[in-house]
């Protein structure tokens, strides 16, 4: 009884020193292999570390580190649907660990799956754990998401956090462009181009709102810098001819026009500034030619009729097609009544057809044109004040007409 008592004795003392040792070997086997996955980490082998990781985890699978650095290394090597298994595997086991929870937001937005990131990254806000990058990255997911106003929102609290942020200012910048505040839109590219001009979405983005203000030599200065810097994709060429033609630089806007339609012979805005340029520089039958094949090719919006229509008639004067001039310059008033200016083009070119009836019509259309800008009072542009006096001597000049006619 004795001697079974101690043999029962002695096999749970051995069985309790050897399962301590084997816990020990285990212990120290996970201990070697992070510190070989740490230091494969650190040499940037991230395929070597997760092996390293992977090997702890299959000692000790509620190893939460070796977790953690297998998601990193998984996130690193761009598999992030496994990444993201891990650290939500993490995640239920401490709700806490907002170190984890940013790095799932993260790998959850890597996979595209927006909104989950953008509830965990409120979770980090709420918890008052959060930073420039939580931040921001709330921002991004919104953006993505379409909510312009809640990005709006937190790419401000983000340039408040850290006011260097370049892609906070371009991003908010083209929200307001968006929302056409053109105002706006400038401010925030200005700031961000100030930080860094070298920074070539934010000087697109500063030229295009110059652009917009109408304020086209400090638009070229950005879209000049752009094609310095090797830029000759066919949206800068189009926007530096624009400028240019809007400049009165007819004879440099042409080429950049062309070099602009060689990528997209469709495309109708580079089409009407290479008429328009063509038809100010007098090539009027190339003008007509270009102007018809923007009809040609769509049926435009009304806006784009009555400036299509309105360079065909002055094309047209130039040719001294009045009559067809005349059904351009109307066409153009039936799309834009509001343009008083082409009744004046309207009176020249009937005018321009001397008998007695187009001159009547002439006269008429010139007391109209006097009618619609006389509320103006001193508030006329100049060209406005020049029409006005031009009107004024062309009536007395038909009425001398209309009398030796009679």
């Amino acid at each position: 009884m004795k001697r079974s008592l101690f043999l029962t004795i002695f096999f749970i003392i051995n069985g309790s020193v050897y399962s301590q040792q084997r816990a020990d070997t285990i212990a120290s086997n996970i201990a070697q292999l992070m510190q070989m996955g740490d230091e494969a980490r650190s040499n940037f082998d991230f395929s070597k570390a997760l092996g390293h990781y992977n090997s702890v985890l299959k000692l000790d699978s509620m190893n939460s580190r070796a977790k953690e650095l297998a998601s990193d290394m998984y996130s690193s090597l761009g598999e992030h649907g496994v990444s993201v298994r891990l650290l939500r595997n993490i995640y239920k086991d401490d709700t806490t660990n907002t170190r984890v929870i940013s790095k799932l937001a993260l790998s959850l937005q890597a996979q595209q799956q927006t909104r989950e990131a953008a509830n965990l990254y409120k979770l980090l806000i709420s918890m008052k754990s959060s930073n420039f990058n939580t931040v921001k990255s709330l921002a991004d997911c919104y953006w993505t998401l379409g909510k312009m106003d809640s990005a709006e929102v937190y790419y401000k609290v983000a340039d408040f956090i850290y006011g260097k942020s370049l892609v906070t200012k371009l991003y908010l910048s083209q929200i307001a462009y968006i929302n056409k505040d053109f105002s706006s839109a400038k401010i925030y590219a200005s700031r961000g181009v100030e930080l860094d001009s070298s920074y070539v979405p934010l000087r697109k983005q500063l030229g295009l709102t110059h652009y917009r203000l109408d304020e086209y030599k400090q638009a070229l200065t950005h879209f000049n810098y752009l094609a310095e810097q090797g830029d000759s994709t066919s949206s800068t060429l189009k926007m530096l001819g624009a400028c240019n033609f809007f400049l009165g630089e007819f004879d440099k806007a042409v080429p950049l026009l062309r070099k602009t339609l060689v990528t997209d012979s469709t495309d109708t805005e580079a089409l009407f500034y290479l008429g328009s340029s063509l038809s100010h520089k007098g090539e009027a039958k190339e003008a007509v030619e270009i102007f018809n094949s923007i009809l040609s090719i769509l049926q435009p919006d009304p806006s784009l009729l009555h400036k299509l229509h309105n360079q065909l008639g002055i094309a047209y004067s130039a040719l001294e097609q009045n009559q067809t001039a005349l059904e351009s310059f109307s066409l153009a008033y039936k799309y834009n009544p509001s343009d008083s200016k082409l009744l004046f083009q309207m009176a020249m070119v009937r005018g321009g057809l001397k008998d007695k009836g187009n001159l009547t019509e002439a006269k008429k259309l010139l007391e109209r044109y006097l009618s619609a800008i006389e509320p103006k009072g001193h508030a006329l542009s100049a060209e406005e004040v020049i029409l006005r006096e031009r009107a004024k001597m062309y009536i007395e000049r038909i009425n001398e007409d209309l009398f030796m006619n009679e």
